[in-house]
């Protein structure tokens, strides 16, 4: 069977990019199409490798910067195949037909496949499972509490004033005396609680936050919709839930972490603070190939994300991620040392 997205690579590479014959193993060498995108320079020395296989998969391999994609007729188009098109030349009407292409190939092999030739058995992965973590006692939901106190009063202002939408998150206080100056943000895992975290109101207290949770944990996971075309990362929950995004909780990235947020198959955002904390999410964009954002509002003395929504609303913000991404890692290495020397220097005025 024929498959138009086999045949588009094959082609594309055969017609422009092989030099000399296939090696022993089946790999075809090529000039490879996807350095000059990721802040390389033009492969002129046959880097890249592409071998198709007798069922028409497909596998893309980049021994320079370390590109990898792989395509199986059946399998939907992943985000890295999709690229990979568009590298060769697709257009992208040329990619949505492939898109829904492959859904009918995916179809016709269920279809035409004999019951007895189906293989049913489960696919083993390894499953990520968070243990179960309660919030702390006497925790309350904000919108259910019916005796008021000062601190809950405290607590109920300082969310009002972070802009978040207290119908789509839920926030608790707690009354005891450990608690009662913080407010508690609830973690779920597809629907489970597994822990939580507590944000102090005062600045002045320490630590700013209280996190019982697994260290991979990954927050918002939950209210990722399907038909989004992106995901934006950033380190803290307010900042997450000021764009419907996730947060990672802490500047490190756990390999758990990024699997986690690759397995939403979509293009990754990172939209680090402003300040040398932030510079290490940009060091973990780099290393797992995501996209980083310099909004415009960086200019204009934001620290984060929720600091500008506060200031210049939810969609000003989305429409400023869109549009200061960055897709090509040198551009996102200037980009890295450029807000490294500014704030060193609004350091040193302040």
């Amino acid at each position: 069977m024929q498959n138009p997205v086999t045949e588009f690579i094959r082609t594309s590479w055969l017609a422009n990019r092989v030099k000399g014959k296939a090696a022993t193993t089946g790999w075809l060498t090529g000039n490879a199409v996807c350095c000059t995108h990721r802040g390389q320079s033009v492969d002129k020395r046959g880097r890249g490798g592409l071998i198709i296989n007798a069922d028409n998969s497909v596998g893309y391999a980049c021994f320079n910067c370390g590109y990898r994609a792989v395509y199986r007729p059946g399998d939907a188009l992943s985000i890295k195949i999709r690229q990979l098109l568009a590298w060769m030349g697709a257009g992208e009407l040329d990619v949505n037909r492939m898109i829904i292409e492959a859904i009918r190939v995916k179809e016709l092999i269920e279809l035409t496949t004999p019951e007895y030739l189906i293989d049913r058995s489960p696919i083993v992965t390894e499953e990520i499972i968070f243990e179960p973590k309660p919030l702390p006692d006497d925790a309350l939901l904000l919108t259910e509490v019916s005796e008021r106190t000062k601190y809950f009063d405290n607590c109920l202002e300082y969310v009002y004033n972070r802009k978040i939408d207290m119908i789509k998150y839920n926030f608790y206080w707690s009354p005891t005396i450990t608690m009662r100056q913080r407010v508690i943000i609830p973690f779920y895992w597809k629907g489970d609680l597994v822990g939580f975290t507590a944000r102090s109101l005062d600045k002045a207290n320490i630590p700013s936050y209280i996190m019982h949770v697994d260290h991979s944990f990954v927050f918002n996971i939950d209210n990722q919709r399907k038909d989004h075309k992106f995901v934006i990362v950033c380190e803290g929950p307010f900042d997450a839930m000021s764009v419907d995004g996730v947060a990672v909780l802490h500047n490190e990235v756990s390999k758990q972490q990024v699997d986690i947020i690759n397995s939403l198959d979509r293009e990754v955002i990172v939209v680090p603070d402003n300040d040398l904390s932030g510079m290490k999410m940009i060091d973990i964009a780099l290393e797992n190939n995501w996209s980083v954002s310099e909004p415009i509002w960086f200019e204009l003395g934001c620290k984060d994300i929720n600091e500008a929504v506060c200031k210049f609303g939810k969609l000003f913000c989305l429409k400023a991620i869109i549009a200061g991404k960055e897709t090509n890692s040198l551009k996102i290495k200037l980009m890295q040392q450029r807000l490294k020397n500014n704030y060193k220097k609004e350091k040193n005025v302040k």
